[in-house]
């Protein structure tokens, strides 16, 4: 394969790309053609063995596209089978050894607590149980000097210990390793050289930072998912080479990047956010082609809302975070996820108040209309009742059983005391509520007003909510990408191969400075070694961001802003991003950079490209007339197919718009109008 290819191969002629993002409900295929336009799909996800709804999708879209498997110039995939394995707790059985003294590291972690003053609130149990743990005679001091070395005798019979527990993964973290990994690795290659278990690493090699719980977190979930990931990669991989196609596998990784199937088996913590954040990078390059500087991503799927924010053109990122309580210290795109959904069911709580989600009715059974089983009232049957969906999905391969779901509203409604209506409206008014608080939080809680953003809205469900939520938020106005169901596999067909490396640092002066250039020349160069024979991409396409994390002295958190080699630049650069993230600086607190980092980035080919040209014409006609309910009031409401509408022509709401992918609603007071380049703008009328 030529290297000079950032897929690992030569460019030819009919070749089309490929990007399947497999969600809770459905998985989603998107097809790009030489010419540039796009075919895309759905077919229902199989959450048992996601492979198989992957080749039937990927087969049937490129069969609607006119290509083949062997026509297949690049593949990219967004997972959900990390997340899914934490999520269930089916992970591998894993083992950890840690410095002597630390065993229970995991078990007591830090002293935040998920909810301060609930007292019946408990942290999620520790992946690795007390008896998994074991601890080995070591020690490093804090900067790097060696107190006590780890002996080969006491590795031996730790060798031992752990083969006779059988653990199919083992993780080693030390204290202080972040500094100098000497330690860690020397116990890692003994335990793998007497075949202590089936996978050995070093925590170290999965996030080399400071914080001893975060870190070991990170290196613990990123074992525990590693076998299932590993396998259901390899499981794909055959499964698509039996059908000739030439591209790699890329993954989606929670940063916002590709990484190769190989690099996603070893460094598997790296994908529990791959489902997510497909469509958070596909929405901030349409922020950038469409020029809006302040954009809320807003992503809703059949089991979540996954919101993100995006400022000109760059979504936020975080070097930490946490995962159904588990910490993990790895860069990622900043999405704040809620259980709020398409198929998120109404439920009457303990005093009769009317609650909706999280729970989910998922993929199967699915909400009750879709005629599979569902007993319970989703916010999909809400819509669907009043009118906002008509009698089938999915260009009419879904047909929706609205009568099953009538019949169970009114029982449902009894419950309540509300009529049927009340009640289907009562459940979108709860759940805009609780997705106008996920806002708020990627918004406010940012130093951004949601009164100067755009609402960037696609998922299967995103443009059904977006008109309320603008309304709710008071917010400039929604955008509805071309494809919104597909959004997040239309996303990642241009999404970069990306790897992020970082290491200890120190410096509170400019005079240590010279000694943090040093460490970054060190990891930028590691970082193109690593794109280049690894990921098997031309070095000359790699371009590094280098950043630093730094902090006012004494401070417990950090901040990562550019790397610049003038401290007083970098100063102004830190007190600037304190500012606007916590509302104030302290230009007489020391500053300290405590770790630093290299973010290697190949640009996939035509990355820039704008979707092709919608072009001008006379206002469509509907193609129904559909009853819809719209606050108290039902409205006579036209409903168009969205491909009939051209560029530059408005439209008054209340209306419909349908395509195979989603259904948007366009409320009395608001007007739409698609640009010239595909993208639906939605904004309350101007008086």
């Amino acid at each position: 394969m030529s290297p000079t290819s950032p897929d690992g191969h030569a460019r030819r002629a009919g070749q089309v790309r490929v990007a399947v993002d497999t969600g809770g409900t459905f998985t989603d295929v998107a097809v790009r053609r030489p010419d540039g336009s796009v075919e895309v799909w759905k077919v229902s996800s199989s959450p048992q063995a996601p492979d198989d709804a992957v080749v039937r999708g990927v087969k049937e879209a490129l069969e609607r596209a006119g290509a083949d498997f062997g026509s297949v110039e690049r593949f990219v995939h967004g997972t959900t089978v990390a997340t899914n394995t934490l999520l269930t707790r089916t992970g591998a059985r894993v083992g950890l050894v840690t410095t002597a003294g630390f065993a229970d590291m995991l078990h007591i972690g830090h002293q935040s607590r998920p909810a301060l003053y609930d007292l019946s609130v408990r942290r999620a149990a520790p992946l690795v149980p007390h008896e998994l743990t074991w601890e080995v005679t070591e020690r490093l001091a804090a900067d790097g000097a060696v107190l006590v070395a780890p002996a080969e005798a006491e590795l031996d019979r730790l060798a031992e210990r752990i083969r006779a527990a059988a653990p199919q993964v083992v993780v080693v973290s030390l204290l202080n390793a972040y500094v100098d990994p000497a330690h860690e690795q020397r116990v890692v290659e003994h335990l793998r050289r007497a075949g202590a278990a089936p996978s050995v690493l070093a925590a170290t090699a999965v996030t080399p930072e400071m914080r001893e719980y975060e870190r070991t977190s990170t290196a613990v979930v990123s074992g525990y998912v590693q076998p299932a990931i590993a396998d259901y990669l390899e499981r794909l991989e055959t499964r698509l080479a039996e059908r000739a196609m030439p591209a790699r596998v890329w993954v989606m990784q929670s940063n916002g990047g590709l990484l190769g199937a190989g690099s996603a088996r070893e460094h598997s913590v790296r994908t529990v956010l791959s489902g997510l954040v497909g469509g958070v990078v596909g929405a901030a390059r349409w922020a950038s082609q469409l020029g809006l500087p302040r954009v809320v991503s807003f992503d809703i799927g059949g089991t979540s809302t996954d919101i993100a924010l995006i400022r000109d053109g760059v979504p936020g990122e975080m070097t930490s975070g946490e995962l159904e309580g588990y910490p993990l210290r790895m860069p990622a795109v900043d999405v704040h996820t809620i259980g709020a959904g398409g198929g998120s069911i109404a439920w009457r709580d303990a005093g009769g108040s009317l609650r909706v989600g999280p729970q989910s009715a998922g993929a199967r059974p699915g909400p009750v209309c879709y005629g599979r089983g569902g007993e319970q009232i989703t916010v999909t049957d809400a819509h669907a009742l009043l009118g906002r969906l008509g009698s089938s999905l999915l260009g009419g391969r879904l047909a929706l059983d609205l009568d099953a779901a009538r019949e169970r509203l009114a029982a449902f409604a009894g419950e309540l005391g509300l009529d049927e209506e009340e009640a289907a409206a009562g459940v979108l008014r709860v759940i805009t509520a609780t997705m106008a608080r996920g806002v708020r939080k990627v918004s406010i809680e940012r130093g951004i007003d949601p009164r100067d953003c755009v609402l960037m809205a696609f998922g299967g469900a995103g443009p059904l909510h977006a008109t309320d939520l603008i309304r709710e938020l008071g917010m400039k106005g929604a955008v509805v990408p071309p494809h919104p169901g597909i959004a997040s596999a239309v996303g990642m067909l241009d999404a970069p191969v990306r790897h992020d490396f970082a290491a200890a640092a120190s410096a509170t002066s400019a005079a240590e400075l010279d000694t943090v250039a040093r460490t970054l020349e060190e990891l930028t160069a590691d970082a193109i070694r690593f794109l280049e024979q690894r990921e098997r991409v031309d070095p000359a396409l790699v371009t590094v961001d280098r950043l630093v994390d730094a902090r006012y002295l004494g401070q417990s958190y950090a901040l990562t802003v550019p790397w610049q080699a003038d401290f007083a630049a970098l100063r102004k650069a830190f007190d600037n991003a304190h500012l606007e993230r916590y509302g104030f600086d302290d230009p007489d607190a020391v500053l300290e950079i405590v770790a630093v980092r290299a973010s290697a980035v190949v640009e996939a080919p035509g990355a820039g490209d704008v979707p092709a040209t919608v072009a001008e014409g006379a206002p469509p006609e509907p193609v129904d007339i559909r009853s819809v309910l719209f606050g108290a009031q039902r409205h006579a409401c036209p409903v168009y197919r969205r491909d009939d509408l051209p560029a530059g022509v408005e439209l008054a709401g209340p209306l419909v718009l349908e395509q195979l992918d989603s259904t948007v609603v366009v409320a009395p007071g608001q007007v739409c109008h698609h640009d010239t380049v595909g993208f639906l703008h939605i904004h309350e009328e101007r008086p």
